[in-house]
């Protein structure tokens, strides 16, 4: 540490042999010159008289030098109860719906890894408006965090005293023929009735201000569906081979590794994180196997019902919808594969939102 100090001319001279002093400035009787610690202990052995002028600069280095670890430790203190606000733990839904999953999957991609917790910096109110607009078949939907906990709330249909954050302006409009069966109207007007058939384009709800709701009807639909004869499908196997990946200012390197697998399924998961430029990752490599499944007619037509669900169940935005019945009334066989023809008779929900013109 640098100390400036000031004394009569006389005396610094008499001792200016015992000490090393820089920016020497000398005023009618007076000196003034700066010295480092060593210097600073002799001057204070002495007799004489002198005076310490501090600067700014030197005040916060003196401050620094006695509290810097206080300092350090309630900015410290700090940052991980500003953190905290934004770290969450887990994410609850009031009931179980179809979009849950969707939901869950639009949060977690906000997420960032800082040291070994998460944290969610999306702006509720906002995502809550976007989530309303999306899935305009539920009455209201809310997610807000507390305590470190994102709740999600999704109203039922029968729950529909709720002040909307975000109106839609425009009209519920079929996307697809059908007989309409139930139809829930939050805001705007129903212009459609039970057994009533509609074409696609045709208004269901009508709004002014804003308009909201579902509209449940039976669709037919005619699919067709190709089944290869053979299929090569990767298996997985028993083996695995845990290490850990280490990621340092952009070099990585792993920990751990003793078995390498020609063709693998690779699981990531981040335990510590500091600001990107040093991650520690556990890796679990499962080594999987080509196998080739050979399909008789019988198993390709099983195999065509079960990618037709699944892909219904896939698109589904309310617990209602459901597969009624597939009908298959056209087989067709090539050297390599099987074709199907299916009628599926579904009950679904048909609306989506346009824009008034």
């Amino acid at each position: 540490m640098i100390y400036k100090i000031k004394m009569n001319k006389d005396d610094y001279f008499k001792i200016s042999n015992k000490i090393i002093s820089s920016n020497l400035s000398i005023n009618d009787d007076e000196v003034t010159f700066e010295i480092e610690g060593g210097s600073y202990n002799i001057l204070k052995r002495t007799n004489y008289e002198f005076k310490i002028i501090e600067s700014m600069r030197s005040k916060i280095l003196r401050f620094f030098s006695r509290y810097g670890l206080l300092v350090t430790g309630v900015l410290f203190l700090l940052s991980l109860l500003y953190m905290n606000i934004y770290r969450v733990s887990r994410i609850e839904f009031n009931r179980d719906t179809p979009i849950n999953s969707e939901i869950e999957y639009r949060i977690k991609s906000s997420y960032r890894k800082l040291l070994c917790f998460d944290f969610c910096s999306i702006n509720y109110k906002e995502f809550s408006k976007d989530m309303q607009k999306t899935y305009f078949e539920y009455p209201y939907i809310n997610v807000s965090c507390k305590n470190n906990v994102i709740s999600v709330y999704i109203a039922n249909v029968d729950e529909a005293n709720y002040s909307l954050s975000a109106p839609l302006e425009g009209n519920i409009v079929a996307k697809k023929d059908g007989i309409v069966d139930v139809f829930y109207v939050y805001n705007g007007k129903s212009v459609v009735s039970k057994n009533k058939y509609v074409r696609t384009g045709d208004i269901l709800i009508e709004g002014n201000a804003a308009v909201r709701g579902m509209v449940l009807a039976t669709t037919y639909d005619k699919m067709e569906i190709t089944i290869p004869k053979e299929r090569k499908v990767d298996q997985l196997t028993n083996e695995q081979s845990n290490y850990y990946d280490v990621s340092l200012f952009q070099w990585d390197f792993s920990l751990g590794k003793k078995t390498s697998f020609d063709l693998y399924d690779r699981e990531d998961t981040l335990v510590f994180n500091l600001f990107d430029f040093f991650s520690l990752k556990k890796i679990a490599e499962t080594k999987k196997n080509v196998i080739i499944f050979t399909y008789s007619q019988k198993d390709a037509y099983e195999l065509a019902q079960k990618q037709i669900e699944e892909d219904f169940n896939a698109h589904m935005s309310n617990e209602q919808e459901h597969i009624i019945s597939m009908a298959n009334t056209k087989v067709e066989e090539t050297e390599d594969s099987y074709i199907f023809t299916f009628i599926v008779k579904k009950y679904e929900s048909i609306g989506e939102f346009r824009l008034k013109e």
